[in-house]
């Protein structure tokens, strides 16, 4: 017998499968350090990194080893229909996660390269996160992830990006919610504390979207070739 999902199920990409995701994400991009390293390397762009992820991601043999039920696009545009009828296209997602069927729930993945500068700080925030916000990505979504490659230690990474997050300017512009007891970044992960190193919640009011939305942050280590490296750039 088939088992028709509810319509709140086809709304919303399940809480509890996010850390399935992830978990299989990170798995992944291990297998691509250990095989590819010079394909993953930090001095790769953005669009290659996330590329060369989304396709070993969505490997049929991997997925079926990993019982990964997902599919996982690369680079798919966001189309948002004017009030006169037009249809633009307001953004890019890295990587779209869809679970079951097309049309079902999605996961959207954002990513971008953080070196531990503040310059690669701003791009993660007011060039990535802020997209969540403004209703750009998963406007119909409680949960959105975003990703850094970082060629940092990962735990000071996260320690320095909770703290540029949670300044009182920033914190405003992206429309932080704090939790109960006043804080901007919520670390453990409520989600996923295995795998996020902390959550956001943000406020999405006026983009067609008034609940909140809930961003889960991740890294993963992108080393620098070692000809590469430099007192300045990790």
């Amino acid at each position: 017998m088939t088992v028709i999902p509810s319509g709140d199920w086809a709304d919303v990409f399940p809480g509890p499968r996010i850390p399935d995701v992830l978990l299989y994400v990170s798995e992944t991009w291990d297998w691509l350090q250990q095989t590819y390293s010079q394909a993953v390397a930090f001095t790769q762009g953005e669009t290659a990194l996330t590329d060369n992820l989304c396709e070993a991601l969505e490997d049929t043999e991997r997925r079926r080893s990993s019982r990964m039920d997902c599919d996982f696009q690369p680079e798919t545009w966001v189309l948002q229909r004017q009030p006169d009828g037009k249809v633009t296209r307001v953004a890019r997602a890295d990587i779209r996660v869809i679970l079951g069927a097309p049309g079902t729930p999605h996961l959207v993945m954002e990513f971008k390269k953080l070196d531990g500068s503040a310059d690669s700080h701003w791009r993660y925030c007011f060039d990535g996160l802020n997209r969540f916000v403004e209703g750009k990505y998963a406007v119909d979504h409680p949960y959105g992830v975003m990703c850094g490659f970082t060629c940092a230690d990962l735990n000071d990474q996260a320690t320095a990006l909770a703290a540029y997050i949670g300044q009182e300017e920033y914190a405003r512009r992206l429309a932080c919610l704090p939790d109960a007891t006043g804080k901007i970044t919520v670390a453990p992960s409520l989600i996923d504390p295995a795998s996020s190193r902390f959550d956001t919640n943000h406020a999405r009011r006026g983009v067609g979207a008034e609940e909140p939305i809930i961003l889960l942050h991740t890294l993963l280590h992108c080393p620098q070739p070692p000809a590469m490296l430099t007192s300045d750039n990790c």
